[in-house]
């Protein structure tokens, strides 16, 4: 295992990369957000990877949100907050537009950050420890409509309101019925049924995927 607070994984062809900031939940800082550019663009560089599995190094939260600590750093000049949104938002493009299959692989807390890079990926299997919210309503801040939209999307305006407004926790259960949440699974089994199933997109036409 590595020791760094983001690092990739490669066998045969599926590539995983792994958030490991155990001690903080998996909280997205800076150096993260730089990660998942770098890492999620040598994964469409590679010929070899046909799937890319995005989850956590650490068994309790997938990620709980931004890196709160480090706000009055990043915030501290105009510059430095405009900087550090933007790669936030390239961040998420790089998931988006990849050009493979993702799938994020979510156990435990998946909040703010956390579940906007889960929204970014294409599939989102949980397991039955998962949570989601997205909590700006509690710490005051607003999201932009880019940030947002992809929520609505999935699961409706209405459902994306109340859990914006409210900072609303939807548990496991909650998240598959509304669609928040692609398949749902045992702890157990939630590594073997998702390694299964990136297993199968790998056999399949990579020009129809």
């Amino acid at each position: 295992m590595s020791n760094d607070p983001i690092y990739m994984n490669k066998k045969d062809e599926i590539a995983e990369i792994l958030l490991n900031r155990p001690d903080k939940l998996n909280a997205l800082n800076a150096e993260v957000w730089q990660g998942i550019i770098e890492l999620f663009g040598q994964a469409g560089d590679d010929p070899d990877i046909k799937v890319v599995i995005l989850r956590s190094g650490a068994p309790r939260a997938f990620a709980a949100g931004a890196d709160i600590s480090e706000f009055p750093i990043v915030h501290a000049t105009a510059e430095s907050a405009a900087d550090y949104h933007d790669k936030i938002r390239t961040a998420y493009n790089a998931i988006s537009n990849l050009n493979k299959p993702t799938i994020a692989m979510v156990r435990g807390v998946c909040f703010g950050g956390g579940c906007a890079i889960a929204l970014n990926c294409d599939l989102r299997y949980a397991d039955s420890t998962s949570r989601f919210c997205i909590p700006p309503a509690k710490l005051g801040i607003a999201y932009s409509l880019l940030e947002t939209k992809r929520l609505s999307d999935l699961i409706g305006p209405s459902r994306a309101k109340e859990m914006l407004m409210g900072a609303k926790v939807i548990g496991a259960q909650e998240a598959l019925s509304i669609g928040l949440a692609t398949r749902l699974f045992s702890p157990e089994e939630l590594e073997v049924e998702t390694r299964a199933f990136a297993e199968n997109l790998c056999r399949l036409s990579q020009f129809t995927i």
